[in-house]
């Protein structure tokens, strides 16, 4: 009564469910390409990603980070030591290059703003020390994902834990270039305001430090799958230094000039500084906000462009 004859392979039945049954008390799993939010091509078929797997690799961010503690700590650390390795000068270069360049630009644009600046030399440092941690940082983090591809492709820590640890490291460079604003106490003292918005300074290096990582983790990303993205990060480089009030105060803008250059976020944190150091005040809240909303916003964006290429890092690096 079957209707399986003997030496014909078995089949299923016509009315059968090609599925295998759901366990009971529980969901189907399957993924269809229609609810697919990546998809994975191998030799033997597509591979189609969850939406809610996505979304827990997202909120597990802060998991991912506890168990590769000792990965950070490693990239921060070997990236600032090798930055230094055989050199003469060593941890000086960091407070070496501001200086340098502090001084040829007091030379020049102090005969554009002879008496509109008191202490130039202050005024430019510390627009100085801030800008060289974000153009390493950017430059260092468009790269990192190429320069550390045997750990991105063989082992299991998260491609944003390598451009986490390349900006923190040169925040360690950066601490070594503040220490290189303390001789100009001795020149200009008067310039120096001790007060308590002294303390609203971490504030401003840690949203120094989301600016540097959002912008890292776009190019970063970006540039596994197109590698051209380096050559635009240092034209951009170029572009933004002279569109920061640098060299110039931010007083010299008025009306709308002015809040379009707010608009750029390491303007704002340069004035931010200033404010704080030169006039022994906090910011205004236009201008704490700008930088606020700008570093932010540059994270956000970093974040979501570094989600959306995640998964192709392996395979392009």
């Amino acid at each position: 009564g079957s209707w399986l004859k003997p030496g014909i392979c078995p089949m299923r039945a016509p009315d059968s469910n090609p599925f295998p049954p759901t366990p009971r008390g529980g969901k189907d799993r399957r993924v269809t390409s229609r609810d697919a939010t990546w998809r994975h091509h191998t030799p033997d078929g597509t591979v189609f990603g969850d939406r809610a797997r996505q979304r827990s690799r997202l909120r597990n961010a802060s998991i991912e980070l506890r168990e590769h503690v000792h990965a950070l700590e490693a990239f921060t650390i070997g990236r600032f030591r090798a930055a230094y390795r055989a050199q003469a000068l060593g941890l000086l270069w960091p407070m070496a290059n501001p200086i340098i360049l502090m001084i040829v630009m007091s030379v020049f644009f102090g005969l554009i703003f002879p008496g509109d600046l008191r202490a130039y030399p202050v005024f430019l440092m510390l627009g100085l020390v801030p800008w060289h941690f974000l153009s390493h940082a950017w430059t260092d983090g468009t790269t990192c994902f190429l320069h550390h591809a045997q750990v991105i492709k063989h082992t299991s820590v998260p491609a944003w834990i390598v451009a986490l640890g390349t900006v923190l490291s040169h925040v360690i460079n950066l601490g070594f270039a503040a220490l290189s604003i303390l001789p100009l106490i001795a020149f200009y003292p008067e310039a120096f305001q001790v007060s308590a918005a002294l303390l609203a300074l971490p504030l401003i290096v840690l949203l120094l430090v989301a600016l540097g990582l959002g912008l890292a983790l776009t190019s970063g990303v970006l540039n596994v799958v197109y590698r051209d993205v380096g050559y635009i990060v240092n034209s951009a480089l170029v572009v933004l230094f002279w569109a920061t009030p640098i060299a110039y105060p931010l007083e010299k803008l008025q009306g709308l000039p002015r809040q379009l250059m707010l608009l750029n976020p390491m303007a704002s944190l340069i004035q931010c500084i200033r404010d704080i150091v030169l006039n022994g005040q906090m910011p205004p809240a236009s201008v704490l906000g700008a930088a606020v909303c700008g570093c932010v916003g540059v994270l956000v964006l970093g974040t979501l462009v570094y989600g959306r290429f995640a998964h192709v890092v392996a395979d392009h690096v």
